[in-house]
Protein backbone atom coordinates (compact mmCIF):
# COMPACT_ATOMS: atom_id res chain seq x y z
CA UNK A 1 0.00 0.00 0.00
CA UNK A 2 1.30 3.61 -1.01
CA UNK A 3 2.33 5.05 2.46
CA UNK A 4 0.06 8.22 1.83
CA UNK A 5 -2.95 5.63 1.80
CA UNK A 6 -1.52 3.87 4.40
CA UNK A 7 -1.59 7.36 6.25
CA UNK A 8 -5.19 8.59 5.67
CA UNK A 9 -6.61 5.19 6.31
CA UNK A 10 -4.62 5.39 9.81
CA UNK A 11 -7.56 7.68 11.44
CA UNK A 12 -10.50 5.80 9.92
CA UNK A 13 -9.15 2.47 11.40
CA UNK A 14 -8.84 3.84 15.33
CA UNK A 15 -11.86 5.20 14.69
CA UNK A 16 -13.73 1.60 14.26
CA UNK A 17 -11.58 -0.08 16.39
CA UNK A 18 -12.61 2.85 19.26
CA UNK A 19 -16.19 2.58 18.47
CA UNK A 20 -16.75 -1.18 19.87
CA UNK A 21 -18.22 -1.43 23.35
CA UNK A 22 -14.71 -2.30 25.68
CA UNK A 23 -15.55 -4.68 28.28
CA UNK A 24 -15.36 -4.74 31.99
CA UNK A 25 -13.78 -6.82 34.46
CA UNK A 26 -15.99 -9.56 35.66
CA UNK A 27 -15.69 -10.07 39.22
CA UNK A 28 -16.68 -7.89 42.43
CA UNK A 29 -17.60 -4.29 42.33
CA UNK A 30 -17.95 -1.97 44.88
CA UNK A 31 -20.04 0.41 43.88
CA UNK A 32 -21.68 3.49 44.96
CA UNK A 33 -24.43 6.41 44.16
CA UNK A 34 -23.75 9.32 45.00
CA UNK A 35 -26.89 12.19 45.10
CA UNK A 36 -26.47 15.56 43.57
CA UNK A 37 -29.04 18.17 42.97
CA UNK A 38 -32.91 17.90 43.54
CA UNK A 39 -34.85 20.49 41.91
CA UNK A 40 -38.40 21.11 42.14
CA UNK A 41 -39.72 22.91 39.00
CA UNK A 42 -35.87 25.03 38.95
CA UNK A 43 -36.09 25.17 42.76
CA UNK A 44 -33.40 23.36 44.31
CA UNK A 45 -34.79 21.37 47.41
CA UNK A 46 -32.56 21.84 50.46
CA UNK A 47 -33.19 18.45 51.80
CA UNK A 48 -33.12 15.34 49.50
CA UNK A 49 -35.58 12.76 50.09
CA UNK A 50 -33.01 9.57 50.51
CA UNK A 51 -31.50 8.00 53.60
CA UNK A 52 -27.86 7.51 53.90
CA UNK A 53 -25.39 6.76 50.94
CA UNK A 54 -23.57 3.53 51.24
CA UNK A 55 -21.21 1.23 48.84
CA UNK A 56 -22.68 -1.86 47.59
CA UNK A 57 -20.74 -4.71 46.61
CA UNK A 58 -22.18 -7.11 43.43
CA UNK A 59 -20.86 -9.90 41.84
CA UNK A 60 -20.79 -9.00 37.80
CA UNK A 61 -20.74 -12.47 35.88
CA UNK A 62 -18.51 -12.16 32.56
CA UNK A 63 -22.08 -12.68 30.81
CA UNK A 64 -22.56 -9.17 31.99
CA UNK A 65 -18.88 -7.67 31.80
CA UNK A 66 -19.08 -7.77 28.03
CA UNK A 67 -21.91 -5.56 27.65
CA UNK A 68 -21.35 -2.35 30.19
CA UNK A 69 -23.86 0.10 29.13
CA UNK A 70 -26.57 -2.57 30.17
CA UNK A 71 -24.51 -2.87 33.29
CA UNK A 72 -24.52 0.91 33.60
CA UNK A 73 -28.07 0.84 33.40
CA UNK A 74 -29.18 -1.77 35.14
CA UNK A 75 -31.31 -0.34 37.47
CA UNK A 76 -33.40 1.38 34.97
CA UNK A 77 -37.15 0.91 35.05
CA UNK A 78 -38.47 -1.67 32.29
CA UNK A 79 -40.66 0.54 30.95
CA UNK A 80 -38.07 3.15 30.03
CA UNK A 81 -36.68 3.33 26.54
CA UNK A 82 -33.31 3.67 26.01
CA UNK A 83 -32.72 6.21 23.16
CA UNK A 84 -28.58 6.02 22.91
CA UNK A 85 -26.46 3.10 24.87
CA UNK A 86 -22.96 4.00 23.84
CA UNK A 87 -20.05 2.85 25.77
CA UNK A 88 -17.26 3.18 23.13
CA UNK A 89 -13.84 4.17 23.83
CA UNK A 90 -14.27 4.19 27.27
CA UNK A 91 -17.13 6.91 27.23
CA UNK A 92 -20.39 6.29 28.83
CA UNK A 93 -23.25 8.38 26.45
CA UNK A 94 -26.70 6.23 27.90
CA UNK A 95 -30.15 8.27 27.88
CA UNK A 96 -33.77 7.47 27.14
CA UNK A 97 -37.43 8.70 28.61
CA UNK A 98 -39.61 6.89 31.05
CA UNK A 99 -43.43 6.59 31.10
CA UNK A 100 -45.09 9.08 33.65
CA UNK A 101 -46.69 7.17 36.60
CA UNK A 102 -49.71 10.20 36.18
CA UNK A 103 -50.75 11.91 33.47
CA UNK A 104 -48.30 13.90 31.94
CA UNK A 105 -45.29 14.04 29.92
CA UNK A 106 -42.47 11.77 29.72
CA UNK A 107 -39.54 11.84 31.98
CA UNK A 108 -35.91 11.61 31.00
CA UNK A 109 -32.70 10.22 31.96
CA UNK A 110 -28.91 10.68 31.19
CA UNK A 111 -25.78 9.00 32.04
CA UNK A 112 -22.39 10.38 31.04
CA UNK A 113 -18.51 10.13 32.09
CA UNK A 114 -15.77 7.57 31.72
CA UNK A 115 -14.75 3.88 32.69
CA UNK A 116 -12.15 1.08 31.95
CA UNK A 117 -11.94 -2.56 32.74
CA UNK A 118 -11.78 -1.74 35.93
CA UNK A 119 -13.60 1.39 37.05
CA UNK A 120 -16.37 3.77 36.05
CA UNK A 121 -17.65 7.48 37.25
CA UNK A 122 -20.75 8.71 35.49
CA UNK A 123 -23.02 11.28 35.89
CA UNK A 124 -26.83 11.24 35.96
CA UNK A 125 -29.61 13.31 35.34
CA UNK A 126 -33.05 12.22 35.46
CA UNK A 127 -36.11 14.16 34.86
CA UNK A 128 -39.94 13.28 36.02
CA UNK A 129 -43.15 14.87 36.24
CA UNK A 130 -45.73 14.30 39.17
CA UNK A 131 -48.37 16.21 41.05
CA UNK A 132 -46.34 18.84 42.61
CA UNK A 133 -44.20 19.67 38.94
CA UNK A 134 -41.32 19.04 37.39
CA UNK A 135 -38.64 17.16 39.47
CA UNK A 136 -34.57 16.91 38.38
CA UNK A 137 -32.40 14.82 40.18
CA UNK A 138 -28.70 14.71 39.74
CA UNK A 139 -25.86 12.65 41.15
CA UNK A 140 -23.14 10.45 40.40
CA UNK A 141 -22.69 6.48 40.14
CA UNK A 142 -19.17 5.69 40.83
CA UNK A 143 -17.85 1.61 40.88
CA UNK A 144 -14.07 -0.25 41.11
CA UNK A 145 -13.74 -4.20 40.85
CA UNK A 146 -12.14 -5.23 43.98
CA UNK A 147 -11.04 -8.42 43.50
CA UNK A 148 -12.73 -12.00 42.29
CA UNK A 149 -16.58 -12.65 43.31
CA UNK A 150 -16.71 -15.25 46.21
CA UNK A 151 -17.48 -19.09 45.96
CA UNK A 152 -20.93 -19.53 45.67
Amino acid sequence: MHRFKAAAAAPILLLLLGSADAPIEAGLWEIRNTPGVATLDGQVLNELPIGPIEAERICVSAEQAVKPSAFFSRDMDPACVLKKASTAGGRVDIGGTCPNQLEGPEGSFELKGSYDSNSYDIHFATVAFGDNGRMGFTGRLTGKRVGACPPS
